[in-house]
């Protein structure tokens, strides 16, 4: 019976999960098909880096089934949607495991966001789930850099020419960085190429 009851909660749970969501745009906010920098630059509603001051877990108002986490960063740089000296934004907290590419908000962490605006449940998530989360560390020469939760695998792939089709042409700086297959890439050149980007046509 305790089993029966366990299976009938979670699955009331994940419907209850699918009606939250639902007017939420599900490709922007959960794709997991693979989405490059340009798409990145042009679909987030907050751009930012920023250091993790707090990680609370609770669940979503009103839903007590659903766990969330709710996420607040000292904000480094801004580069859309001028959030203030701080940003806090919440996520339902979906339980990936690591092999999925998902790794838990710590406090202390630095990291570079690419965001959706809040939904009506106040909810948010980096596009693309890890493809839109960027870890920031120093290498051994003590030089920043970044990688998103898939090594930045595919992360660069056609950026190139979807700025040359938006009219944009890039810097040979940025073409030589839009040429990289994966691995941490140096924070100020990303950067740079990113502010790029945002300058192109807006994907809603």
């Amino acid at each position: 019976i305790c089993h029966c009851r366990k299976t009938v909660a979670l699955y009331l749970a994940a419907a209850t999960l699918v009606c939250v969501l639902l007017p939420f745009p599900v490709q922007a906010q959960f794709a997991v098909r693979p989405v490059n920098l340009a798409y990145l630059s042009q679909r987030a509603d907050v751009i930012i880096q920023g250091q993790i001051i707090s990680v609370r877990h609770k669940p979503l108002d009103g839903y007590p089934n659903i766990p969330t986490v709710e996420v607040t960063l000292n904000v480094e740089r801004s580069l859309r949607g001028l959030p203030g000296r701080t940003y806090t934004f919440r996520e339902v907290n979906l339980g990936l495991r690591p092999r999925e590419g998902k790794q838990a908000y710590r406090t202390g962490q630095r990291l570079f966001l690419f965001l959706l605006s809040p939904s009506q449940y106040e909810l948010s998530s980096p596009i693309g789930i890890g493809q839109g989360r960027f870890h920031i560390a120093v290498d051994s020469a003590g030089s920043a850099r970044l990688a998103n939760e898939h090594g930045n695998a595919g992360l660069f792939r056609d950026v190139e020419r979807d700025a040359v089709r938006a009219g944009k042409q890039l810097t040979p700086d940025q073409r030589k960085l839009a040429s990289t297959e994966r691995g941490p890439v140096p924070l100020e050149e990303f950067v740079s190429l990113v502010k790029s980007l945002t300058t192109l046509p807006r994907i809603r």
